[in-house]
């Protein structure tokens, strides 16, 4: 196979560019959304199970890449799986945020085994039922 010669020709034929124009034509010029790199925004907070009257654990909640959905939960201890869990964030600039949703079963930091990690971290992830309430 020769080497690509920088024509989009050699990689689609041309009913595949079309429908790809078509499908783009709607979008607009110059849209670009990539993050890689970017620093992911963190907040301080408190994920309560609303199915318990357990104490809410406090967390540290941050953006996920943009090919995942969700926060990811970090925290000092293990957290279970939470169906009915409302998250509270905090933040310097905006009143708090509540967020009602779910919370996947924690993992252990695969780091953990460091002696030097202390406390040991668990990693979860959060699903906002929808988008954030302020009080």
């Amino acid at each position: 196979m020769p080497p690509w010669t920088g024509q989009i020709s050699e990689l689609l034929n041309e009913e595949q560019i079309r429908r790809i124009e078509e499908a783009l034509a709607s979008a607009p010029a110059g849209l670009c959304v990539d993050k890689r790199g970017m620093p992911l925004k963190r907040h301080p907070g408190m994920l309560a199970d609303l199915g318990s009257d357990d104490d809410p654990v406090e967390v540290i909640a941050s953006e996920r890449a943009a090919t995942e959905s969700g926060l990811l939960l970090i925290s000092t201890q293990p957290l279970a799986e939470i169906p009915r869990a409302m998250l509270l964030l905090r933040s310097d600039t905006e009143r708090p945020q509540h967020l009602r949703g779910r919370a996947r079963a924690s993992r252990p930091d695969p780091r953990a085994r460091r002696p030097d990690q202390k406390p040991p971290l668990y990693y979860s992830a959060f699903e906002a039922d929808s988008g954030p309430r302020r009080e």
